[in-house]
């Protein structure tokens, strides 16, 4: 598990934003995931990256991790938690590489929304929102994501995954 802070410029950030803000074709965590891992949760909202905007960020990523690439084709979407929104224990397979950058500006740690896996030693570790910070790994990693409250604003977020090719 691997974090690094400030991996986005804050331009492309305000990009991807401005581009969720335009999109009709929108996919959700209820029509598009495997029913187990949606569970109950409330509605994730999900706008694929492509062509320029999934280009950029690669390229911002590149500049942290060098060898991206290694880990083959990479996606990446803009998602956005509501309110009582989670995401039940998994593990990212067949994924080769997974990446969660936080947009919110703000997140107070009673709104909940966080992020938990289970370390190497069986222990549970907790990391909340923090602007422009990434969590990164090479699945599988147990996680999950805990269940956002009533007063919680939508928890944006950009999830990278990178695939082997032929995948």
């Amino acid at each position: 598990m691997r974090t690094i802070y400030n991996i986005l410029s804050t331009e492309f950030i305000q990009k991807v934003k401005t581009y969720s803000y335009t999109q009709k074709n929108v996919r959700t965590n209820i029509t598009s995931w495997d029913p187990e891992l949606v569970g109950t949760s409330g509605a994730i909202l999900l706008y694929d990256l492509k062509d320029e905007l999934l280009a950029e960020v690669k390229e911002e990523v590149r500049k942290h991790i060098h060898n991206i690439d290694d880990y083959g084709s990479l996606t990446a979407m803009y998602v956005l938690g509501g309110r009582f929104s989670f995401i039940q224990w998994h593990n990212d397979t067949p994924h080769t590489f997974a990446m969660t950058v936080y947009l919110n500006e703000q997140w107070d740690k009673n709104w909940g929304g966080a992020f938990v896996y289970e370390d190497t030693s069986k222990q549970f570790i907790t990391v909340y929102p923090d602007y422009n910070k990434a969590i990164c790994f090479e699945p599988p990693v147990w996680h999950t994501t805990n269940m956002s409250n009533l007063q919680a604003p939508l928890r944006e977020s950009i999830q990278i995954f990178c695939d082997s090719d032929g995948n």
